[in-house]
């Protein structure tokens, strides 16, 4: 089954106070089908915490990036790893199924956990 997958990515370096123009709205198709054999694990994401240190992802330069994993820089178009709520929608993974929730680092883009 094709679904569509919505996130938000910003659209250059942030060096300033961030504004609505900075960040763009993309999408791409994805399938709720987790392959046969594969551990995945399909997450719709309820609440994501945008927390303040965030902002210092988005820079060209930030001290904050070198001292922290979580701190890495975030490029143009790239995803946001942040804390936050999710629901199991499909599982290969015996640890989890569907209907259960996570908490914890979560990506707003196919492919990261």
């Amino acid at each position: 089954m094709e679904n569509i997958n919505k996130y938000i990515a910003i659209k250059a370096k942030i060096d300033c106070e961030p504004q609505q123009s900075d960040f763009e709205v993309k999408t791409e198709p994805f399938s709720l089908t987790v392959k046969p054999g594969s551990k995945d694990v399909i997450i719709k994401n309820l609440y994501v915490s945008i927390d303040l240190y965030q902002i210092n992802r988005m820079k060209t330069v930030s001290s904050s990036q070198k001292a922290s994993e979580f701190a890495i820089q975030i490029g143009p178009g790239e995803v946001n790893d942040a804390y936050g709520v999710g629901k199991v929608v499909a599982s290969g993974n015996p640890k989890f199924v569907k209907g259960d929730y996570v908490v914890g680092l979560i990506s707003n883009k196919l492919g990261r956990v």
